[in-house]
This record gives C-alpha cells, sequence and structure tokens, in this order.
C-alpha cells in the first residue's frame, strides 16, 4: 500500500509502503492497512487515530484515509504545524 509519511523525524514528506494484514489465512480475505508500523513512539503513544478525508474539485471527488498519532510528549512535525498551533506526532496519508 502506497502512502505519503509526514514524519516529524524528515524534513519533508516521503512516499513509503504501509505493510497490510489479512483477515484470514488465505491470501483472498481482506486486507488491512497496518499504520503502526510507519509511525515513531509506540511507548509514548501506542494509540493510532484515523479519519476518512473527502475532497472535492470540481466534478472530481477524492477519498484519503489519514492515520496520526497525537500526543503532547511527541516531537513537534513542522510538516503538520502553523504559526497558530503545533502538531505533536506523524501522519500517513
Amino acid at each position: 500500500l502506497r502512502c505519503r509519511l509526514y514524519s516529524s523525524s524528515w524534513g519533508k514528506p516521503r512516499q513509503v509502503t504501509m505493510l497490510t494484514r489479512c483477515s484470514d489465512r488465505s491470501r483472498s480475505g481482506k486486507r488491512f492497512p497496518v499504520p503502526e508500523s510507519l509511525l515513531d513512539c509506540a511507548t509514548v503513544q501506542p494509540y493510532v487515530h484515523n479519519c476518512l478525508v473527502t475532497l472535492h474539485e470540481g466534478r472530481h471527488v477524492y477519498w484519503f484515509c489519514v492515520f496520526f498519532k497525537r500526543h503532547c510528549r511527541l516531537r513537534a512535525n513542522p510538516l503538520l504545524s502553523s504559526i497558530n498551533h503545533v502538531f505533536r506526532g506523524d501522519a500517513v496519508v
């Protein structure tokens, strides 16, 4: 599964591959993404949040699944922060 990682460790987003798991032992089962394999600091914040984002651009509609970690003890992420708000954690789209 190809995705874009916005890591607090890097200065720019990177294209990465996310691991997936099957719902059963056969390869014909449903596959689920494993964002924990990409996001840092499992000891500080073991939980991964997710949300579905819909983008309307003219007549086109795009859907993105966003996985992220957020915690006050995680590093500040300059890629996802603004002047008024500091985002602490990583995100995968």
